[in-house]
């Protein structure tokens, strides 16, 4: 049963329940070629009044133009499936999928869209893409020594958002094998090195004790206030992280509590002294929150100028999540210590105890 909702229907959308759940349907009339008054009416493709207003405007103007149902939807149907990757990707995929993703992810995907997915997939229409092609991408990226997991899965979350839209009927197989991932996590800095880079000045300093001392993200770093720190507690509460320049929930999801080691304390309660509850606790020069593409500038300035290996700041988080495998702490204590949301992630460093036993026992012939 169909129950109308709202005012009178004037822009060939309207919201129906069905089943107790509501839905956006499309409904119109339209003259035929006849001069005969006739109405249309459907489910919309996509479950969104942007994307069923888009769509009635469109079945109208169609209608209005052919005079028939059965022509306006042939003609929509011709449009769907003509359609090409990039079409899609300009259109809808930008405007109703995109908002949905952090704003580092948008950026990154825009990126690999410019680097060489849109090169390769552009022009194909959206239907005709198959595992054929996903074959012949991955053989190009491996050609480069390309990872394939980050633009694979890119075109995969494009042709699901397409798939949902009613573009493709299906949604194609991607062959087994082809998204490489590297298991091998980022040699993380020793003891000495991380002795080294605590010296940094200023704020750089504070914000390596952060990541090196309590696993914290580049954009967890950015993002810490001073109200996040218990000193009473002994413990950082953290709460939100930078994406681009937006404050959000921590990429897992959920906030986290770090009890505050020792060193990291002292450098904390300098750091935050004199400041408001709301101030962020890295700030730069300016009094500004320093950029994620500064921070990585000004940490590997610092690690040239220390003569230490050039590393990435997230060998900082690396550097702690071992220090506690090493320390004997268990795989589900690191876990949430890290923030990470599925054990497996942090059982990958696992390896990193059992390189010490290998290399313990390597030492009794010597």
């Amino acid at each position: 049963m169909e129950i109308a909702m709202g005012t009178k229907n004037v822009s060939g959308v309207r919201r129906v329940v069905r089943g107790g759940k509501p839905r956006w349907f499309i409904d119109f009339r339209f003259t035929d070629k006849e001069g005969v008054r006739r109405r249309f009416r459907r489910d919309a493709s996509v479950q969104n009044y942007s994307a069923a207003l888009a769509e009635a405007v469109r079945l109208m103007k169609l209608a209005a133009a052919v005079g028939t149902v059965e022509q306006a939807e042939m003609a929509a149907s011709d449009d769907r499936t003509s359609m090409t990757y990039a079409d899609f990707v300009a259109g809808s995929f930008e405007r109703l999928y995109m908002p949905k993703f952090r704003p580092a992810t948008a950026r990154r995907y825009r990126e690999l869209h410019r680097q060489r997915v849109l090169a390769f997939f552009g022009s194909k229409r959206l239907g005709d893409i198959g595992p054929k092609d996903f074959r012949a991408f991955a053989a190009l990226l491996h050609e480069d020594r390309v990872q394939t997991k980050g633009p694979i899965t890119l075109v995969r979350t494009v042709l699901r958002a397409a798939h949902e839209s009613g573009c493709i009927d299906e949604m194609p197989a991607v062959p087994s094998g082809l998204i490489s991932v590297s298991r091998k996590l980022p040699s993380a800095p020793s003891s000495e090195d991380v002795e080294a880079m605590l010296g940094a000045p200023s704020w750089l300093g504070v914000a390596i004790a952060l990541a090196s001392l309590a696993g914290m993200r580049m954009g967890e770093v950015r993002a810490l206030e001073v109200r996040d720190i218990e000193f009473d507690q002994r413990h950082i509460v953290i709460r939100r992280a930078m994406s681009e320049n937006q404050s959000l929930t921590p990429k897992s999801g959920a906030e986290r509590e770090v009890p505050l080691a020792t060193e990291l304390e002292q450098r904390l309660r300098d750091a935050v002294k004199d400041k408001l509850p709301r101030a962020r606790v890295v700030l730069d020069a300016k009094g500004q929150t320093p950029s994620r593409q500064t921070v990585l500038r000004v940490f590997k300035l610092y690690l040239r100028s220390a003569g230490l290996k050039e590393r990435s700041f997230h060998a900082l988080r690396h550097y702690f999540i071992s220090e506690l495998m090493r320390g004997g702490a268990s795989a589900e204590a690191v876990r949430v210590l890290a923030g990470h949301s599925t054990l497996e992630m942090t059982q990958r460093y696992a390896h990193v105890v059992t390189a010490d036993l290998r290399a313990a026992i390597d030492r009794l012939g010597k």
